[in-house]
């Protein structure tokens, strides 16, 4: 398993760009829309290096008063990590994974908490939940997720909505999943 692969992933910036194209295709124009606090030239910069590592390709250009306007979209064809590499990981390499995705969810929070949010009004709130499932009720909540989730991750940056991110992971108890058959 390649680290370099994990650390262009989960860079702040472009694990945001990663976010916006594995929704649809953009241009840079309408990655900015929905990043308006990241600088254009930054925001070329990262486009640039996962372009490079062919995590991202230009599906289409147009010229637009004498510029280029590229169209970029995610690459479906090549995950940006595999079942199988991620199967292959070890504890350690999920587990710097995970403190780096941390790590992103920590600055948003703290740039959130430290601009004076009205925390009365806003939609800001954190819990954890014990869940007790048999493994088809895990998967049939996981599927339950995805389908309420999916028919509002379309919507777009606009002056009648408001930006919130979602963050949710399932973490099982090791003490329950030791000696357990995993095939």
């Amino acid at each position: 398993m390649k680290n370099t692969n994990i650390d262009l992933i989960l860079h702040p910036v472009r694990l945001r760009i990663i976010q916006h194209l594995s929704r649809e295709p953009a241009t840079v124009q309408q990655l900015k829309e929905w990043m308006a606090d990241i600088p254009q030239a930054t925001l070329y910069r990262h486009l640039t290096i996962l372009k490079k590592d062919s995590l991202i390709y230009v599906v289409e250009e147009k010229k637009i008063r004498g510029a280029i306007e590229r169209t970029f979209a995610l690459e479906k064809e090549k995950p940006l990590l595999s079942a199988e590499e991620l199967k292959k990981m070890s504890g350690e390499e999920h587990l710097k994974m995970f403190m780096k995705f941390l790590s992103n969810v920590t600055g948003q929070t703290k740039s959130y908490l430290l601009s004076n949010p009205d925390l009365e009004k806003d939609p800001f709130g954190y819990n954890q939940l014990e869940l007790h499932l048999t493994a088809s009720e895990v998967e049939e909540l996981q599927k339950g997720m995805n389908d309420l989730l999916s028919k509002f991750t379309s919507s777009k940056p606009s002056a009648e909505n408001q930006k919130v991110t979602l963050i949710q992971m399932l973490v099982p108890d090791p003490n329950e999943t030791k000696g357990r058959d995993h095939t």
